[in-house]
């Protein structure tokens, strides 16, 4: 069910070695913005290489990281149900393999739900999101599988989550979310990058600095995370590889 990728060549070691392992869903089949958060994988890999320099002060050095790349899972474009599936059983193959921590790379944020749901069966954590969405809705036009939906599902998944950065949502989703309380460390992290000013297909004006989230980001303990809704089609940026980098050095033991 994966598709090997060969854009990042430095510093790559077997599975049965990594340190950091990162795993990558070309899928934007349930997006309801523009198109294109499935060619973010790639790009943020090449990105990775081109423009992310291996030292950060405080952090260390990418050459210190054993990366394992298990590249992308063979996604169902026509099938969300399938795609879902098939990340889900990518997850548990990693799992098998390692327990080393994972960075996932969306592709919509639909995608988080089977990567948390996977891990949750071996690893423990809670769940921290940033985000420009709540993305609360038990359905989205009569579908519970829309990115839409995404963290209304690991929150029944997981009995609370903790959500930020928040700009847009329904009066449903304001509602709902007087019931989400801080979620303590270690915590997944799922970082949609529209909550900043990213090129991304839903975007929301007004959204957070780099150096604002990261700020927020490297206070808290990580277990796993994943960077989504990153869309090359509307516009080029570094900054979700620069997160990348951040998160493989912050993550690194």
């Amino acid at each position: 069910m994966l598709r090997k990728n060969r854009l990042i060549w430095e510093n790559l070691y077997d599975i049965s070695e990594a340190e950091i392992v990162l795993l990558g869903v070309p899928f934007d089949g349930t997006s309801t913005g523009l198109p294109g958060s499935r060619l973010a994988p790639s790009r943020i890999r090449e990105d990775f290489d081109l423009f992310v320099s291996g030292y950060e002060p405080g952090l260390g050095d990418l050459s210190d990281v054993k990366l394992y790349d298990a590249g992308d899972v063979d996604v169902v474009h026509g099938s969300p149900a399938e795609t879902l599936k098939r990340v889900y059983e990518a997850v548990k193959e990693i799992r098998t393999g390692t327990k080393a921590p994972l960075i996932t790379l969306g592709g919509e944020h639909s995608i988080t739900v089977p990567v948390v749901r996977a891990l949750a069966e071996t690893d423990e954590f809670n769940y921290l999101c940033y985000d420009a969405h709540w993305d609360l809705l038990d359905e989205f036009n009569g579908y519970r599988q829309s990115h839409a939906c995404v963290n209304r599902h690991i929150y029944e998944l997981l009995g609370n989550i903790e959500v930020r950065g928040v700009r847009a949502g329904s009066r449903e989703e304001w509602a709902f979310a007087k019931k989400l309380k801080p979620a303590k460390d270690p915590v997944y992290l799922s970082i949609d990058v529209d909550v900043m000013d990213v090129p991304t297909g839903t975007p929301v004006p007004g959204g957070m600095r780099f150096h604002e989230l990261w700020e927020k980001i490297k206070k808290r303990k990580i277990a796993a995370a994943d960077i989504v809704e990153y869309n090359p089609l509307v516009g080029h940026s570094a900054i979700p590889a620069e997160l990348v980098k951040r998160l493989m050095l912050k993550m690194h033991k």
